[in-house]
């Protein structure tokens, strides 16, 4: 009987349609809940943002610099004061300004839930898995990950930027120069996509580092124009640099600068309690022990993703991919849509393993998967996200060897 029922359970798993009717029911999850969402606080940031810099430019900062004078955390989404983000993206946002304030919000939202679409497909193409398992295990996680809800429904940027990203990927392999174009687009718009430059193969990483670099400084300068050399330097020395040292206690606040300050600074932070959000701290105080871990711990990443890039044969999607991952690991800020960049390098891991029949692998994933199930604010140490998403990435570069391709630029996982 037992072993009747494993046969049972080998052959309803082993069938691909399963995991189609998984990935649709999990995709009109993201659906439904998306739609319903009754305001997109980001995307109204933007619209602000967007909006100033078309009404007033040299003073579209004022509000934000006010705030972070006064509270030394950037404020809570959906106005002027808490756009921080550098003059690119309130050009990014032009279109959607020129609408009212919230058809604008929603609109922005549908556009980047398309180009979130867009990468996905792109990566979907560039992986060609054969595995009759593996494309629809591709599709289940993706409609699955939390943080693409988390973009998509705050109306985020998050979909443009992976959309660039994979366009980046696209190109490499046969013309550098526009991979770098699209490559220093999304630099612009958010510095740290300027970390796949680790990953291009050895023939056209020069090329596209200095078209990306290019891009990014033009983009940069044509944008703060209109601000003026005063308004240029008031951004950077009110806003910019100030909101780099923000250290707000919301429990959607995860970055690892968080995981060790909450759990050895001694730094407070909000976790739920029967009454709503109470603030509480480790009785570890260990400031400077944790400040000092955080930069290193960004090294390591860093270094590790330099490795694995160079142990993979400079296989171009997987190297690309793990650099841009960094974006969600290094910075001191990150929120729930933040974790968005791990999601390329994790299908990418997540596809090989089915192929290979990694079963360790794919448990691992697994687990680090489920630590996303819950949003930060429902868990009573938030940073369970950074735990995951710190596991994520550390599986991705040990299994740099599942990336080791025989052709140029390709993402066969064939060993040399």
């Amino acid at each position: 009987m037992i072993e009747r029922l494993k046969r049972a359970a080998a052959h309803v798993l082993s069938r691909p349609v399963l995991y189609w009717l998984i990935a649709a029911v999990f995709g009109l999850r993201l659906l439904v809940f998306t739609v319903i969402a009754p305001r997109r606080f980001d995307a109204e940031g933007m619209w602000e943002g967007a909006h100033a810099y078309l009404t007033n430019p040299s003073h579209m900062y004022d509000q934000a610099a006010d705030y972070l004078a006064r509270l030394h955390i950037i404020a809570p989404p959906g106005g002027l004061d808490a756009f921080v983000s550098p003059p690119p993206v309130a050009v990014l946002g032009i279109p959607v300004a020129l609408l009212p304030r919230g058809i604008g919000a929603q609109v922005w939202a549908a556009i980047d839930a398309a180009a979130l679409i867009l990468a996905l497909g792109l990566l979907y193409r560039l992986l060609a898995s054969r595995d009759r398992i593996a494309r629809p295990v591709f599709w289940v996680v993706a409609a699955y990950f939390p943080p693409l809800f988390a973009d998509v429904s705050a109306g985020q940027r998050g979909g443009i930027l992976l959309a660039l990203a994979m366009v980046s990927v696209w190109f490499e392999r046969t013309r550098p120069s526009p991979a770098g174009v699209f490559g220093g687009l999304a630099a612009a718009i958010k510095y740290y996509p300027a970390a796949m430059i680790i990953g291009p193969g050895p023939a056209h990483r020069v090329r596209y580092a200095i078209v990306l670099a290019a891009v990014v400084v033009a983009v940069t300068a044509a944008t703060f124009i209109p601000l003026g050399w005063s308004g240029t330097l008031f951004y950077y020395q009110h806003v910019l640099l100030p909101s780099l040292g923000s250290h707000n206690p919301d429990c959607a606040y995860d970055s690892v600068r968080t995981l060790f300050a909450r759990t050895i600074g001694g730094e407070p932070f909000a976790v739920p309690s029967g009454t709503g959000y109470e603030i509480v701290s480790s009785p570890l105080h260990f400031t400077g022990l944790a400040l000092v871990l955080s930069y290193v711990s960004a090294l390591a990443f860093a270094a590790g993703a330099a490795w694995a890039a160079w142990r993979s044969g400079w296989n171009p999607a997987y190297g690309m991919s793990i650099g841009f991952a960094l974006g969600a690991l290094i910075p001191n800020e990150v929120w729930p849509y933040q974790w968005l960049p791990l999601l390329p390098v994790t299908l990418l891991v997540l596809v090989r393993a089915v192929e290979r029949r990694r079963w360790i692998t794919l448990g691992l994933l697994s687990v680090c998967l489920l630590g996303f199930l819950r949003q930060p604010c429902e868990l009573f140490f938030p940073n369970l996200w950074t735990v995951a998403g710190v596991g994520i990435f550390v599986l991705a570069v040990w299994e740099n060897r599942l990336f080791r391709s025989a052709s140029k630029g390709g993402t066969d996982g064939a060993e040399r």
